[in-house]
């Protein structure tokens, strides 16, 4: 594994398109230690990564710089500050907490009191009809917002690692991961489009081969990374400290075996 430089390249000849997009690592304190959120992916034709176990997340929408006027706690300059970008940082925090609402039905909001929003008191229903809106697009997410005087919690969002899909690749991301604690009196709900189940598990038990879960090269690498932390505070202290996260791109390795390459 190495860091690579700044900027994004691909093979003259066969370029890819870079995709940005934005990760979600949902954390909680369990009697056994640390414990990580895991969605399933939809078994899916023709998708390399069906059944997969992963983390909340997806690519930047088009328009997830409309959200930047319902974030609070932290405005674009301070967020492309710390991702290190010309501007444009505040669409990735917006972007993983949108994903993480479509995809697992937890929302890092507060109300206009400032306290972190409460889903499970809401009718099945209209939860329901809430993330629908939601994946309709980001302007249906503004709107909610509008409608309820939520606000995005993107200062609850800790920065994490940056990991770009190397060259060759038949689809190409460069992703952002954050950490945040799991939301009190809210609940993990797969759409089951997209996601069809969830477990809690210790990074350590997720990453053993017993388990049998299929795990992307990304997310094993990091998951090996929670390993090291014994509580969602001392994670997210780390995280908070850190002062330059670098961009890993995996490399490739030509292994020669009998019958060729």
């Amino acid at each position: 594994m190495t860091a690579s430089p700044t900027e994004v390249s691909s093979s003259p000849a066969s370029p890819r398109p870079v995709r940005m997009a934005a990760t979600l690592i949902v954390l909680r304190d369990a009697n056994a230690g640390l414990e990580v959120l895991m969605l399933r992916r939809a078994e899916k034709a023709n998708d390399q990564n069906s059944g997969a176990s992963v983390f909340p997340g997806g690519v930047i929408d088009a328009h997830d710089r409309g959200l930047h006027g319902c974030c609070s706690g932290l405005d674009d300059r301070a967020a492309s500050e710390r991702l290190e970008v010309p501007d444009g940082g505040l669409d990735y925090y917006a972007a993983a907490i949108r994903e993480c609402f479509e995809e697992a039905g937890l929302l890092f909001a507060t109300d206009s009191a400032g306290r972190p929003v409460t889903l499970d008191g809401l009718p099945p229903g209209q939860l329901a009809e809430m993330r629908h809106a939601a994946e309709q697009g980001t302007d249906a997410l503004l709107s909610l917002c509008a409608q309820h005087g939520w606000k995005l919690a993107a200062d609850r969002l800790a920065y994490f690692s940056h990991w770009l899909t190397p060259p060759g690749m038949p689809r190409r991301f460069d992703t952002r991961f954050f950490l945040a604690t799991m939301p009190e009196a809210q609940s993990v709900r797969p759409d089951g489009r997209e996601t069809v189940e969830h477990m809690w598990l210790r990074p350590a038990d997720a990453v053993d081969p017993a388990r049998g879960l299929k795990l992307m090269n990304v997310t094993r690498r990091i998951l090996l990374e929670l390993a090291r932390f014994q509580s969602v505070q001392e994670l997210m202290a780390h995280a908070r400290g850190l002062k330059h996260i670098p961009r890993v791109m995996p490399g490739w390795r030509t292994v020669r075996r009998e019958g060729g390459r």
